[in-house]
């Protein structure tokens, strides 16, 4: 009979995890991210990272830019779908990521960026007297009314949306 040292049994369960975690890690890095649901309009549904909406026809449907939001450059933000489009001058979606709206919604229709503060936020509209824009999930500035984002689709925005974008509010 062949005896297992205690050390190698140890080694050989270590080897095991880490070959599991390494297989889960692999699968978790084709799946979108999942995160926490809050806040006044709800969740951000998908993570930092340009959308990627995998084979099933209702993830496509619910990642699709809205019709009817204009047409250029512009911002186009989802009160429902909690989700935010950055839109080339052709009508291309560069990027598509999910928000968790703040305590202020802004008014449906088209509203152009007024002002960016340190820190990534973008202002670009006013509810009852309070300044609405997008500022990066745990930074600081727009308070409340902020509607949040991961930081690097902050980041993102930041560079897409200078003074003057236009940003569509769809339902």
């Amino acid at each position: 009979m062949v005896r297992i040292s205690s050390g190698v049994a140890a080694a050989g369960f270590l080897a095991t995890a880490i070959a599991v975690v390494g297989a889960l890690t692999a699968a978790a890095a084709d799946a979108p991210p999942r995160r926490h649901m809050g806040g006044v309009h709800g969740a951000a549904a998908d993570g930092a990272t340009p959308s990627a909406t995998g084979s099933g026809t209702s993830a496509a449907a619910s990642t699709a830019l809205p019709a009817g939001t204009g047409h250029g450059s512009r911002v186009v933000y989802s009160l429902g779908r909690h989700r935010v489009w950055l839109v080339d001058a052709h009508d291309g979606v560069l990027r598509s990521y999910g928000v968790r709206g703040g305590t202020a919604a802004p008014a449906r229709g088209t509203h152009r960026v007024f002002a960016r503060e340190s820190g990534r936020v973008v202002l670009f509209a006013s509810t009852d007297g309070v300044n609405v824009g997008f500022a990066p999930e745990g930074g600081a500035g727009a308070r409340g009314a902020a509607i949040r984002e991961a930081p690097a689709d902050a980041d993102a925005l930041w560079r897409h949306a200078p003074v003057g974008s236009l940003v569509a509010v769809v339902p």
